[in-house]
């Protein structure tokens, strides 16, 4: 029991910086956004975002995880649009 009590507050110390740098690219999310407002821009960027994906993805070491990360990363992904266009209208 205290192994699983114990992977699961270290699974909550990880959940915590996740959070952090979720807000942190958030932030420069809308920085992007206000770049793209000022030069008249699409939200959407087909090569920039599957060209990161690839980079990304590939940087996972462990196989088995690649799968898994690319459905996080496209959560990201998907967030990232949505609030730049919020940001938009």
């Amino acid at each position: 029991m205290k192994d699983l009590i114990k992977a699961r507050e270290e699974i909550d110390l990880i959940d915590t910086e996740i959070i952090r740098l979720f807000e942190k690219r958030m932030d420069i999310v809308k920085d992007v956004a206000i770049y793209k407002i000022a030069n008249k821009l699409p939200v959407l960027d087909s090569s920039r975002e599957n060209a990161m994906l690839e980079k990304n993805i590939n940087k996972i070491k462990n196989e088995e995880y690649k799968k898994y990360y690319e459905k996080v990363l496209k959560g990201f992904l998907e967030a990232s649009k949505d609030m730049q266009k919020e940001l938009l209208k």
